[in-house]
């Protein structure tokens, strides 16, 4: 072999991609990744607001998800806990009212408990990670978010904090997600509201994924050629020749493909991906929302918004207070309702929903039009969770797949992803080995 000639080429430098690679070098393997941005990461990227580390991407971690919290505790990394929520104004029935957090806890409780439902026996789904024991998994599937809202008997109070939490889980639409997409984040949080909004929002790296990531691809001394963005992936007897858009190539053995499953469709494929699988990307996961870092200066005790669908963000809530200095993360279902970079326009938006909160600087990053990402966190829409199983359950000839979409447990998570690199790890090891 050559410095154009691998045992296993890995496209997409995201904790899927990293993790894969990682574990076939520990194998003796020879790999490259190949990464089309000029950074690792993916859609985990930290960056400074005035000095202040944010996250533009994935943020939060939690001891439930065992693989992102095993490599966290393995770097040595330390923990950051965001702050509770100062006082909260809920938009309901097209005005604002003052709402306890108390309250609004216990209104997210009844809610999720109706939602997901349950059984004298117990919880709908018990096991995220086993969707063939789950009884009707594809009727699950094939509903909407919004059909099982609009099942519940919930008051306009009820149906506003129920409906922007949810929301703002989805980063899309409730009529855009499946059901059971919803019914896996419970069942893996334990089935209670406290340990899910402890799982999904509570806990994060002190230095920013980005340097979790950093880590163990620097610990595994991984090879990996930046800006490098895939264009063809040609099949041809027992070796697979990788293209990259300026025209340069690589071949190998064995090709792990973990790139997002929305961006799949922008790759050429010789022979075509099969048309399941095809199809899947074309239609993309319905997470294509608003994710907007600001700070304020000099606030008195701060402020946190909840709004319904239909507002430009459905949950604003302060991340770090420094001083009199607080930086705020606010969530929305559309990514192009405005530019989360544009200080006149975040504070348009902020003023549409509490007056008194004005933002000094902000940022974000428009995952949407990213052609890298097309979309945010992976959020399957109706039917998608069974047939992305179903689809990708094997390889296609050389090449394999990994990523946060085709976890067991945690998926649309860096803890998804990482599990999916193990998984695909172990199978192209044993594909190289037979």
């Amino acid at each position: 072999m050559n410095d154009q000639d691998f045992d296993v080429v890995i496209l997409g430098a995201g904790f899927a991609g990293i993790t894969a690679a990682r574990e076939l070098a520990r194998y003796g393997r020879r790999v490259l990744v190949l990464e089309a941005r000029d950074r690792i990461g993916g859609r985990a990227w930290t960056t400074e607001l005035n000095g202040t580390k944010v996250e533009l991407g994935c943020t939060w971690i939690h001891w439930f998800q065992p693989y992102v919290w095993a490599e966290f505790q393995r770097a040595g990394l330390e923990l950051h806990e965001d702050p509770w929520f100062p006082p909260i104004t809920i938009w309901a029935d097209g005005k604002p009212q003052g709402l306890d957090f108390d309250r609004f806890r216990e209104i997210l409780m009844q809610a999720w408990h109706a939602f997901a439902g349950a059984a004298e026996s117990g919880p709908v789904m018990e096991r995220p990670w086993d969707l063939a024991s789950l009884d009707g998994a594809r009727e699950l599937d094939a509903k909407s978010v919004q059909d099982v809202i609009d099942s519940l008997d919930l008051e306009p109070l009820e149906k506003a904090a129920f409906s922007a939490e949810i929301a703002t889980q989805m980063n899309a639409l409730p009529e855009d997600v499946s059901y059971l997409s919803q019914l896996r984040w419970w069942s893996a949080s334990g089935w209670d509201v406290g340990l899910m909004i402890d799982c999904l929002a509570r806990y994060k790296i002190e230095t920013g994924v980005t340097s979790l990531i950093t880590h163990m691809a620097q610990r595994a001394g991984l090879a990996i050629r930046l800006n490098a963005p895939v264009e063809r992936v040609d099949q041809a007897g027992d070796r697979v020749t990788v293209t990259m858009r300026d025209g340069s190539t690589v071949t190998a053995a064995k090709v792990v493909c973990a790139l997002p499953m929305n961006c799949l469709k922008d790759v050429e494929f010789l022979p075509p991906l099969a048309n399941a699988k095809l199809a899947l990307s074309q239609e993309g996961h319905a997470a294509k929302g608003m994710k907007v870092l600001f700070q304020t200066e000099g606030e008195a005790e701060g402020h946190a918004i909840v709004a319904p669908p239909g507002a430009p963000l459905n949950l604003i809530n302060p991340i770090r207070i420094d001083g009199a200095r607080r930086t705020y993360v606010g969530f929305g279902t559309d990514g192009a309702a405005f530019d989360p970079c544009d200080l006149a326009e975040v504070n348009r938006v902020l003023a549409s929903l509490q007056p008194d909160l004005q933002a000094t600087a902000c940022t974000g990053h428009d995952w949407s039009s990213d052609e890298f990402a097309r979309g945010t966190w992976h959020m399957p829409r109706p039917t998608q969770n069974m047939r992305t199983a179903e689809a990708f359950a094997q390889p296609e000839g050389h090449v394999h797949f990994a990523g946060d979409y085709l976890a067991k447990g945690w998926v649309g998570f860096m803890d998804g992803a990482i599990e999916s690199g193990f998984a695909t790890a172990e199978s192209v090891e044993t594909a190289l080995r037979g």
